[in-house]
């Protein structure tokens, strides 16, 4: 004998706990769609980040080079303390800054870089050195 409660019931999913599943499978790839983005925008500010420390550092290294007298005296006159440098298939605009720093012939070199045509820099970097006579 058949199960009478059964008979007239048809099995499957309702429509409600379909549109649950939906919604909560739509959340989940939201989230993932986000974070994948996220992950891609910290990248591109990273490798930006290291080219333009990359770029301060050739600049401070040129001006250490200069102090400890391994560069001919009229190249070391000539560096400028400005310009634009390619770094990673991309322009920089970078400005090295000199002051006079407390001691004998100590100077304060900062080197500031950051994307051609934009406002704000994306790396600082300075050091101190000795100006050998």
């Amino acid at each position: 004998m058949k199960n009478s409660s059964c008979s007239g019931r048809a099995r499957g999913f309702t429509l409600i706990e379909v549109a649950v599943a939906l919604a909560i499978l739509a959340w989940v790839m939201g989230s993932a769609l986000y974070l994948v983005q996220q992950y891609a925008d910290e990248r591109i500010r990273l490798r930006e980040q290291f080219y333009a420390s990359q770029v301060s550092w050739n600049r401070l290294l040129e001006r250490y080079q200069d102090a400890e007298k391994w560069t001919a005296a009229t190249q070391q006159t000539s560096r400028p303390t400005k310009g634009v440098a390619t770094q990673g298939g991309q322009e920089w605009r970078w400005q090295v800054e000199i002051k006079k720093a407390i001691g004998n012939d100590l100077y304060r070199y900062q080197a500031r870089v950051g994307v051609q045509g934009g406002d704000s820099d994306r790396a600082r970097l300075f050091v101190y050195l000795v100006e050998r006579n």
